[in-house]
């Protein structure tokens, strides 16, 4: 697969689907039901151009089993990661309570993917991340954005490894770069772009995070 990180230019985040997983179905039973769902999803993000996060909020959603999570997020996520995907989208899971993180975290680690997820304004990673990746993705969601050179500095890590880590972030869809050497996690992007246009389609901010890094 190409590098995600060199191909794409300009605004971290141009676009912000806000999904309430729930339009269709409150329980989320069965691999019909799942298709469904992720079919109306994937019809919201036909036509985005530019970089894309596609916020999927389970609030409302009562029951999640586990041939769902494979339909809606596995499949979804695993679309995206391809080389030939349909455009630059991300996904970013919202208020999933801990029995949809059951279902979900082992359709994640079965299929070995990553996945931002956002609960009360708590942003986490979540799937089978090395710890080290996680620290990695920890250290950039606390900074905001950030170049390379000052993640480094910040993770005790040269400019080469540092550099290494983030486009490894971004080529599993869990962090984005802006086009100009510098690189945010996805819920510091939505920060930063809610602020910047005020929107109203975010609700919450990464949190615990200081001012290094940001532009």
């Amino acid at each position: 697969m190409g590098d995600p990180a060199m191909g794409m230019t300009g605004e971290l985040v141009k676009t912000v689907v806000h999904t309430s997983v729930a339009t269709l179905y409150n329980n989320l039973v069965t691999r019909p039901t799942g298709q469904a769902v992720r079919s109306a999803i994937e019809a919201q993000l036909q036509g985005g151009r530019g970089c894309c996060v596609s916020v999927l909020d389970f609030s409302q959603v009562g029951v999640l089993d586990f041939s769902c999570a494979d339909e809606v997020i596995a499949k979804l996520l695993m679309k995206y990661l391809r080389a030939d995907r349909p455009s630059e989208a991300f996904f970013v899971v919202q208020d999933a309570s801990e029995h949809h993180r059951d279902s979900i975290d082992t359709v994640l680690r079965r299929h070995k993917l990553l996945l931002v997820a956002v609960d009360s304004g708590r942003p986490a990673l979540w799937g089978p991340a090395p710890v080290r990746l996680r620290a990695a993705w920890n250290r950039l969601d606390r900074m905001g954005r950030v170049d390379t050179s000052k993640f480094a500095s910040a993770h005790g890590v040269n400019e080469a490894t540092a550099g290494s880590w983030l486009r490894r972030l971004v080529n599993l869809r869990v962090a984005v770069p802006d086009g100009h050497g510098s690189f945010s996690s996805l819920p510091a992007a939505l920060g930063d772009r809610a602020a910047a246009r005020s929107t109203g389609a975010m609700t919450w901010r990464s949190s615990s995070r200081g001012s290094s890094g940001r532009r």
